[in-house]
């Protein structure tokens, strides 16, 4: 029964607060992302105005299609999500396919729905939500944190799944906060700073952004509180912040 790595939620009061927990309303356009046979769909479709389901394997689908049939509100698309790319969202419930959670959620983030409930392996998640200075901190971790207040909702046990996985899953719940906009120039860098981010800021900005004279720059935008810090352990905003007036400083020709 399991396709690509997926694991199927078959305890009917785990997928219930999987949809409490979104808060759903009529108003609501939610996607989910692996869809299966639909158990978690029918029940988003009870609560939300609008889903968008997707399934990659086509016999799931057909299974899915025979349980939503009755539903108008439910548009089950088959394909890889990280292909199709759907919009149109302001929320996200599901329980995805494990292999693919980093780059779900880096996708799924970029768009900034307003809530996100998902599934997910517990290492992922406690990576998902550490903090600046822990060993875990990734890219990931950053953006989660810049966009999302970010919580651990409940463990959920191996043998509510089939078939059970190797690993303990959590169910997170991902709520947004602020007004900052997805800048992909800026974030951009700092994916890329992050490959190595055991490295310090002024380091890394003479190596992506070619950067000659950096201790100009330093001083001209008083950068002086981060610029020698590991960039793992900068806080989200403020290296956000820096990156974004680097740029354009050198957009409006700073000379460096």
């Amino acid at each position: 029964m399991v396709r690509l790595g997926q694991h199927f939620l078959i305890d009917q009061s785990v997928l219930d607060e999987l949809v409490e927990y979104g808060e759903l309303t009529k108003k609501d356009v939610v996607l989910e992302i692996g869809a299966g046979g639909g158990e978690l769909t029918w029940r988003i479709a009870e609560k939300a105005g609008r889903v968008i389901a997707i399934e990659i394997d086509e016999k799931l689908a057909r299974e899915a299609e025979k349980r939503l049939s009755r539903y108008d509100n439910v548009e089950l698309i088959v394909g890889d999500v990280l292909k199709i790319k759907p919009s149109g969202f302001n929320k996200v419930v599901s329980n995805p396919p494990y292999y693919i959670s980093t780059k779900l959620l880096q996708w799924v983030i970029s768009n900034l729905p307003e809530k996100i409930v998902l599934t997910l392996q517990k290492e992922f998640a406690l990576k998902l939500t550490s903090l600046p200075g822990s060993k875990r901190y990734v890219y990931t971790s950053f953006i989660s944190n810049l966009y999302y207040n970010t919580k651990i909702a409940r463990v959920i046990s191996r043998n509510m799944f089939k078939p059970a996985p190797k690993v303990d899953s959590v169910i997170i719940v991902m709520e947004r906060k602020g007004q900052l906009s997805w800048n992909k120039n800026v974030l951009r860098v700092v994916k890329n700073m992050f490959t190595q981010k055991k490295k310090t800021l002024k380091t890394l900005l003479k190596k992506y952004l070619e950067i000659r004279d950096i201790d100009k720059l330093i001083r001209e935008l008083e950068l002086y509180d981060i610029a020698y810090n590991r960039i793992y352990r900068i806080q989200p905003e403020r290296l956000y912040q820096a990156i974004d007036k680097i740029l354009n400083y050198m957009k409006l020709g700073g000379n460096i």
